[in-house]
């Protein structure tokens, strides 16, 4: 089980550094925005706030979307991990 996780932390590494002042975010947005169906039908515009789409991203580009929802919305991503079992707070 802990592959899972160094494939998520690497992944996530591997985006370090992207942000909006360079425009590199967007290829972050773009692997979210190329994984259909989208949740909700948004397509995530490079001004929208890109958290969730972040973790979504990573889920997408590993393959741990079974796993990991795809969702746009840091609000509607934890209703979904807490359907899943997979969120705790503290």
């Amino acid at each position: 089980m802990s592959y899972l996780r160094t494939n998520v932390v690497e992944q996530a590494q591997a985006w370090l550094g992207y942000n909006e002042a360079d425009g590199s975010h967007k290829k972050i947005i773009d692997v979210y925005n190329s994984h259909k169906p989208l949740p909700r039908g948004y397509a995530v515009k490079y001004n929208d706030p890109w958290c969730a789409t972040f973790a979504s991203a990573v889920a997408i580009n590993i393959g741990y979307t079974a796993i990991i929802p795809t969702e746009c919305s840091c609000t509607r991503m934890i209703e979904l991990l807490k359907k899943l079992g997979a969120w705790m707070e503290s």
